[in-house]
């Protein structure tokens, strides 16, 4: 399996690192900037050209430390950057917590930054979309993003009235939010839409139902979509996303990105981790040690094999783990180069550890 070349995006005409940088966890201000920025050179000097981001990520931090680090690394147009829209950050100067709400689990849902002293706001309507992406710029001190992702409508963020307005918002007939971005990538401002869909521990249970599969169906007949960022669904504990989401993928050529290959960290670091960011299910722990006995019978770290089993799906043009060190940053791609026997992917088959439908590396 080529884990090198650029891969296709969907159908459109953009191409990314197989090996993308996830930009969450260098948003946490908890990070020391020159951590951050030594973690991005890391990554760019381990032959990561593709970089994930939003403005939800730090409040602005991780846009405005990936920017940073990157003018450092090389002039745009060597590298690739997706970020997110479907949040605005607005400045509140005196914090004001009427503007606080609440996501269906309880967490805060558009949290203001005492730093910087702005707040999350959701809007995915025309105007306020053109606004986000110039903000982004701003923030990235850069002139263009390759791509765009519609950020986290679903079930763990948002209550179902605030997703039937968000998705008001996106439609044509309605705020206008479509017309904005395929308006984008018609001007070539960008080069490929996306939308984002998580399947964490907030709203696992969305998935058992199909409720949130139902949702992506919406969000796709909404707006014309090149990818989906999957985080979640489809990692070497969970393959639901071979259902439904992928023949969607398959049918319409959208393309794949893997978030959280490690599920949330925890097939990286079972024993520090959670999975997904939430208590991890018993279930998952018993299968996760049976994943782990079988690598340790090949003499093969279970990170690599959760890294690598992703890429072999032909719909996926990348994964992007996170990273918040310069070890981290590096990791990733010595994990990509560990050399795994096909006699590995077969018995974790056989041991139904995995689908029998889903590809693995050759």
């Amino acid at each position: 399996m080529d884990l090198i070349t650029p891969r296709q995006v969907g159908k459109s005409h953009l191409e990314v690192t197989p090996l993308g940088f996830g930009g969450g966890p260098i948003g946490d201000r908890r990070v020391p900037m020159d951590t951050c920025l030594d973690t991005v050179r890391a990554a760019w000097d381990g032959g990561v050209r593709f970089f994930d981001t939003a403005p939800y990520y730090g409040i602005g931090r991780s846009e405005r430390r990936i920017g940073t680090a990157l003018t450092e690394c090389a002039a745009p147009g060597m590298f690739c950057i997706n970020t997110k829209v479907g949040r605005t950050l607005e400045p509140e100067p005196f914090k004001n917590d009427s503007l606080k709400t609440f996501s269906p689990g309880g967490g805060v849902r558009t949290p203001r930054d005492g730093i910087s002293g702005h707040r999350v706001h959701f809007d995915y309507a025309h105007d306020a979309i053109l606004k986000q992406h110039r903000d982004s710029l701003q923030r990235l001190g850069l002139p263009s993003v390759n791509s765009l992702a519609i950020h986290d409508i679903d079930f763990g963020h948002q209550h179902p009235d605030e997703i039937d307005l968000a998705l008001r918002q996106l439609s044509r007939s309605g705020g206008g939010g479509a017309l904005a971005l395929e308006g984008l990538r018609e001007t070539g401002l960008i080069q490929a839409i996306g939308a984002g869909c998580n399947r964490e521990m907030r709203n696992y249970d969305s998935w058992d139902g199909g409720l949130q599969e139902d949702l992506i169906e919406r969000i796709a007949d909404t707006v014309d979509l090149d990818f989906i960022i999957l985080a979640g669904p489809y990692t070497l504990l969970d393959t639901t996303a071979l259902h439904r989401v992928l023949p969607l993928c398959a049918t319409r050529q959208i393309g794949v990105i893997i978030a959280s290959p490690f599920a949330g960290g925890w097939l990286a670091a079972p024993e520090r981790i959670s999975y997904m960011y939430g208590e991890t299910p018993e279930h998952v722990v018993e299968r996760t040690s049976k994943l782990q006995a079988t690598c340790r019978d090949y003499d093969i770290e279970l990170a690599a094999v959760a890294l690598q089993f992703p890429l072999a799906h032909p719909l996926v043009a990348a994964v992007i783990p996170g990273a918040k060190t310069p070890f981290e940053g590096a990791e990733a791609q010595r994990l990509l180069g560990v050399r795994i026997p096909g006699e590995l992917w077969k018995t974790l088959k056989a041991q139904e550890l995995l689908d029998p439908e889903a590809p693995v590396p050759i």
